[in-house]
């Protein structure tokens, strides 16, 4: 085969397959023609095809055969299979089978506690926790299957992000006009007529107003608060644990306040109780990784 024949490659949107087809024709051919020799020939094969592409190249396009989305962490309903090394290529980097399990396991178990819909202040910090515990709990891995791991909880959350303000722009939610709770809630939801009247029916009375104060935290500074603080302490530590639920009663309580009546103010400490649980709940989860 003549070298110089190959310079002028076609590197189109389809060259990888191209290329990877060639591999598979050369080295069927080499096996069929020549059983006992095959690995020689095989070596003038791929040095071919590597003076061609150049030997960077050519491992990003091998890199990219059966590789799948860092989504098959937490997304079990999309098929994985191994590529011809054995092993699961996930984000460019290879899993063994019991690795590419534990890595689902742990990722899945941290999703499986985050709210999908519309995202509230405890919300919003849950999923920089999951971050956070995932970080930690995938310190057995190599680093590159650590980053890949991390970077999964990371598109998941992103895309939590992505339906809650997707779900905002929708017509059935309105700004909040009420000056004491539009500083943490700023967004009401219109209450349609039908169920106006199953309210009526369950408890004798329509609702007043056209549109009720919702749990949608659009306090953009508060968040981000929220998530530095829940990431920089240890909340695997009971002292860290401590901490955080001070400042997180300090930062949240007067949100919670906003949207209860006076009379009902010590509904606000159970929320923020509820809240304190469900971070509990989550870092229970993640000591099982640690021990």
């Amino acid at each position: 085969m003549n070298i110089t024949n190959l310079v002028g490659i076609d590197k189109s949107a389809d060259y990888q397959h191209k290329i990877q087809a060639s591999f598979v024709e050369n080295i069927s051919s080499i096996k069929e023609n020549n059983p006992k020799d095959s690995g020689t020939l095989g070596g003038q094969a791929v040095t071919v095809e590597i003076s061609a592409l150049g030997a960077e190249e050519l491992e990003k396009v091998r890199q990219s055969w059966n590789n799948h989305p860092v989504s098959v962490l937490y997304r079990t309903d999309i098929p994985v299979s191994k590529n011809d090394e054995g092993a699961y290529r996930i984000g460019k980097v290879d899993f063994s089978e019991d690795e590419f399990e534990t890595a689902r396991n742990l990722v899945t178990g941290m999703t499986s506690q985050l709210k999908q819909g519309t995202l509230s202040y405890i919300d919003h910090t849950k999923m920089a926790l999951a971050e956070n515990l995932v970080d930690k709990c995938a310190a057995s891995f190599s680093e590159d299957q650590r980053q890949v791991i991390v970077k999964a909880m990371k598109d998941y959350n992103s895309r939590l992000v992505d339906r809650n303000n997707e779900l905002l722009s929708k017509s059935n939610y309105v700004q909040n006009d009420d000056e004491s709770a539009r500083t943490y809630w700023g967004a009401r939801q219109v209450i349609p007529e039908a169920a106006k009247n199953e309210m009526e029916r369950l408890f004798g009375r329509k609702p007043a107003g056209a549109s009720a104060v919702t749990s949608v935290a659009t306090n953009q500074e508060l968040i981000d608060s929220l998530q530095k603080k829940v990431k920089e302490v240890d909340i695997t530590d009971s002292s860290g644990m401590d901490d955080f639920k001070v400042f997180y009663q300090k930062l949240v309580k007067p949100a919670y306040d906003a949207i209860y009546p006076d009379k009902m103010r010590s509904d606000s400490d159970v929320s923020i109780d509820r809240d304190m649980n469900d971070i509990a709940k989550m870092v229970d989860f993640a000591k099982q990784w640690l021990r």
